[in-house]
């Protein structure tokens, strides 16, 4: 049933992984087989050996294809071969790519902005205004004077509360429903339209693993601890079609747990864990 609505457009599984420049490919090919993902994304894959993922893939009997041009960053986009999907526009830190299903088109983009150990988070929360400014221009020339149908998925490096996140010159994305429904608000007499950002739940759930991301230390000695800095952003066209029950942080497969003492275990994985969603 599930590959049905996966032909139909129907259901998407998607899952984005910063995998710490390791070559994970075990790991991997569990995370998405058994989470049964259609698209998948991975930041500082530099040494990721995309030619294995989709040999072992298809031993498994499952037909996936690499999308990309000439990718010039650390990105890199997997997904089933019956999916419709085109690059539009490929950085360093952010690529775009175009998704044709049942006849409507929507944009996935993938982003992995400035680390916290380079730059300080002025200098990140306006470099995550430019990518928000970038594809808006995109939107404005792919759906024109139509609802954008949009999805950002990454590493941002900024908590959903920064500026550069739910800023209104950032990504504007709030935690509302009820606002982010609005589609946009007026700031000077422009428009800034509204992403919503479904991360707050999974940083308010009463369980061990609160975010993406663990470090005993923080810039202004905040007991933070557990970061979202991996998260997705949806336009409001979005909203009702967000699988709440599906959406999560992974923490392990049947053969491998990423967590140690309470600590994302990065010496044999990676310092970040999985994100998945689904879109119905």
């Amino acid at each position: 049933m599930q590959v049905e609505f996966i032909r139909e457009g129907k259901i998407i599984k998607f899952l984005f992984w910063n995998i710490y420049k390791k070559n994970l490919i075990a790991p991997i090919i569990q995370v998405i087989t058994e989470n049964k993902v259609d698209i998948c994304a991975f930041a500082e894959c530099d040494i990721l050996d995309a030619n294995s993922i989709l040999f072992q893939l298809k031993n498994l009997g499952e037909d996936w294809k690499l999308i990309e041009i000439m990718p010039k960053g650390n990105l890199k986009l997997f997904s089933r071969q019956k999916i419709n999907i085109s690059v539009i526009k490929e950085e360093k830190h952010f690529s775009c790519y175009r998704v044709r299903n049942e006849e409507k088109t929507w944009l996935l983009n993938l982003v992995h902005l400035s680390s916290p150990y380079q730059t300080e988070e002025i200098a990140r929360n306006m470099r995550a205004q430019n990518v928000s400014d970038v594809i808006r221009k995109i939107e404005e020339e792919v759906f024109g004077e139509d609802e954008f149908k949009s999805i950002i998925v990454g590493d941002f490096n900024l908590q959903p509360y920064s500026q550069g996140v739910a800023g209104v010159l950032g990504f504007n994305a709030t935690m509302s429903v009820s606002n982010a429904r609005r589609n946009y608000r007026k700031i000077d007499g422009e428009k800034r339209y509204f992403y919503f950002n479904p991360m707050w739940k999974l940083m308010g759930d009463n369980k061990l693993v609160q975010g993406t991301y663990y470090s005993d230390k923080d810039q202004q000695d905040l007991s933070m601890f557990w970061y979202s800095f991996d998260e997705v952003l949806i336009r409001p066209y979005f909203i009702e079609k967000f699988n709440w029950e599906y959406f999560d942080v992974i923490e392990r497969t049947n053969d491998y747990t990423f967590i140690d003492r309470n600590k994302i275990n990065k010496i044999v994985y990676s310092d970040h864990l999985p994100l998945k969603f689904e879109i119905i």
